[in-house]
């Protein structure tokens, strides 16, 4: 059970800190002038975003301060954050007021959200290129990985003539098989969902095959007394307790598919975070590079929010062993 301590009211101040640097972020935004060399490409984004900011958390400090529960979870957030905001309002300085830093490699941070703003639908388009391709490709190659995993591990037959096939393909770099997958492939986005899906196969495969061989034989003597056929067995012994390694093997998968991503949307794709990176890196447009990794990042992040969903689901008794 979760518990905290009971707070002061004086300590309890410290939930509205956020609040007072988001703030402190906006009005050094409003009073500091900008730098003269500075072009700005739109108004003061970063002063209304920290407006919105700073709103947000004045709420969640009130909630936070009348209930107990929402006090569990907001508290543990509080130094994370404030170090985010000083962050920001440092990063600001260093761009937008004094051109401390590169201007080419460190953009000023209002035109990086008016780059956001202004490039919202090409920025969406691609953005849904991507999904629709990472969709495509995790879901594929998952599926055979662990079906592959799961036949690798409980026949040694299989084991026999496919692991060193796995052990030799599988660790390839993902580069190499670009040119293999526009020959045999008739259009590039078939040719994409195969890159990805090549990537999140051979972790599920490993994974699901070393999870079902590490099943305690005792159960499957068990299950042979009780007359269980191999089918029921591979159904409600093997697969449930290879479970948890059968999903380290799909977080890995899916962590080195965006890296995949990137290189798959480089082959010639008209669209996708990837393809909009390198377009924009190539005209030195940095603030857009800027916008389009933030994306990048949004997406893995909710990703493995999502499957770390399905996990506390599927393997309940295990929530709370890995965090995310």
């Amino acid at each position: 059970m979760n518990t905290l301590p009971l707070v002061s009211s004086g300590k309890k101040i410290t939930y509205f800190l956020p609040f007072l640097l988001a703030l402190v972020d906006a009005l050094l935004d409003l009073l500091i002038p900008t730098h003269i060399k500075v072009i700005q490409l739109g108004p003061h984004y970063f002063f209304y975003l920290m407006l919105f900011v700073a709103a947000w958390f004045l709420i969640q400090g009130v909630w936070a301060w009348i209930s107990k529960k929402k006090e569990i979870k907001y508290q543990p957030t509080i130094k994370f954050t404030s170090a985010v905001l000083i962050l920001s309002g440092v990063l600001l300085i260093l761009t937008d007021k004094t051109m401390t830093l590169p201007k080419i490699y460190f953009p000023s941070v209002n035109n990086v959200l008016a780059s956001a703003v202004s490039e919202r639908e090409i920025l969406l388009k691609c953005t849904f290129y991507s999904l629709r391709l990472l969709f495509f490709g995790i879901v594929i190659g998952g599926f055979v990985g662990i079906v592959s995993g799961i036949f690798m591990g409980w026949s040694k037959k299989v084991n026999y003539w496919a692991f060193p096939i796995l052990r030799f393909i599988g660790p390839l770099p993902t580069a190499i098989w670009i040119p293999i997958a526009l020959l045999v492939f008739p259009g590039l986005f078939s040719a994409s969902v195969f890159i990805v899906a090549l990537t999140m196969w051979f972790p599920c495969a490993v994974q699901t095959c070393s999870g079902i061989q590490n099943v305690s034989k005792g159960y499957y003597d068990v299950a042979d007394t009780l007359g269980a056929d191999n089918k029921y067995q591979i159904r409600r012994i093997a697969i449930p307790a290879a479970m948890p390694q059968i999903f380290v093997g799909i977080f890995s998968g899916v962590t080195t598919s965006f890296v995949s991503l990137m290189l798959a949307e480089l082959m010639g794709a008209r669209y996708g975070i990837g393809w909009y990176i390198n377009w924009k890196q190539q005209i030195m447009a940095y603030q857009n590079v800027w916008v389009a990794l933030f994306i990048l990042a949004t997406l893995c992040f909710l990703t493995i929010k999502v499957l770390f969903v399905l996990r506390n689901k599927f393997l309940s008794w295990q929530e709370g062993m890995i965090r995310w």
